[in-house]
Formats: C-alpha cells, structure tokens, sequence
C-alpha cells in the first residue's frame, strides 16, 4: 500500500473515533442531565429580561426522586439558547429550557420549566412543573409541581400543589377547580380542529 493509502486510512479512523466519542459524550449528558456546553445557558441568561437568582447548591444534599422533572418522551422543547417573543400554543407536551415572553398554553399536556427555562406572563397545562423562573400567572388542570430551584412570581391556580423545599413563591395561591377548557388569556383557540 503505498502513503495515500495509509493516509486515508488513518483519516477514516481518526473520524470514526471521534465521532464514537461524541456519540458517548452525548449519551454520558443525557445520562447525568447536564446541558450540552455553558456558553448557550449564559446567551438565554442575558437575553431575558427577569431578575436572575444565584442558586446555591450544596454538595452533601442529593435531590430526593420527587424533586426531579419527569422525562417526557415527545413534545416542544424551547432549548437552552432559544428565547421567544409571543404565545406558544401546543397540543403536546412543552419543555421550556429557553425562554418565553408570552403565554405558553398546552391545556391537555404537561409543561415544564427546567432550571434554565424562563417564562413570564402566563403558564397553562394539565400538570405543570417549575424548577425556573416564571412571572406572571400559573394554570394547572390537575397539578403544579414546584421544585427546589423554582421562583415563582404571580399566581398559582390549581387543585393541587406541590411545593419542594426550597421553592420561591410571591403572590397568591388558589385551590380552584378547572374552568372547562377555557384558556385564560385572549386569542387563543382550543376548538379540537383548528390549527
């Protein structure tokens, strides 16, 4: 063979290994639930415009099963560096890992705020989970959850709550019962055959 040859050859399994390790990087990530790089997180950071808290964690406390978001296996996710101007209105689940000024609305689904994710004005869906920052209003049909790391600012609508230690409420709380499919905020449609 002659030095082409062994060139390429070294190229192709240069690249095969390094794409292996990327395909095991990203399976490490996903395993441990870190965010792919910082420098997208401090983009959405200075993007929003909604006070930013430093969270303090300490090494020696474990987050206990039920303070941890619950994976959803499909639906809209807002990532990390993505930052929205207007409402949002799904019929799937919603994953806000960005951040969202405007309403968000997925009344049959679930909705999730993760540690990175931001919305302000309104938050609406069957369950909702917060572990960000949210301002403004929060509708659930069945349930919030509000983790550890969540500031809440506004009110909390729903016929139940939970609140993990270390969670931020300013405003009011309200054990209501669900208002039929009527989103809260003017505009949105929730016919089942409209786009």
């Amino acid at each position: 063979m002659g030095i082409q040859t062994w060139l390429i050859f070294l190229g192709v399994a240069a690249m095969t290994l390094i794409v292996w390790d990327g395909g095991r990087r990203k399976r490490q990530r996903l395993a441990t639930g870190l965010p792919p790089s910082a420098a997208p997180e401090a983009v959405a950071a200075r993007a929003h415009p909604l006070p930013v808290e430093p969270i303090v964690e300490t090494a020696s406390v474990d987050t206990p099963p039920a303070a941890r978001l619950p994976n959803v296996p499909e639906g809209s996710r807002i990532g990390l560096a993505t930052h929205v101007s207007g409402n949002l209105v799904a019929r799937e689940p919603v994953v806000v890992k960005g951040s969202i000024e405007g309403a968000v609305i997925a009344q049959d689904h679930s909705v999730m705020v993760t540690m990175s994710g931001r919305v302000s004005s309104y938050l609406e869906g069957r369950k909702v989970s917060v572990d960000g920052q949210v301002a403004g209003m929060v509708k659930a049909g069945d349930k919030i959850t509000l983790l550890s790391r969540a500031r809440v600012e506004g009110s909390l609508h729903s016929r139940r709550l939970e609140c993990i230690a270390g969670a931020r409420i300013r405003g009011k709380v309200a054990s209501v019962e669900p208002l039929g499919g009527i989103p809260m905020v003017a505009g949105t449609k929730t016919e089942p055959g409209l786009p």
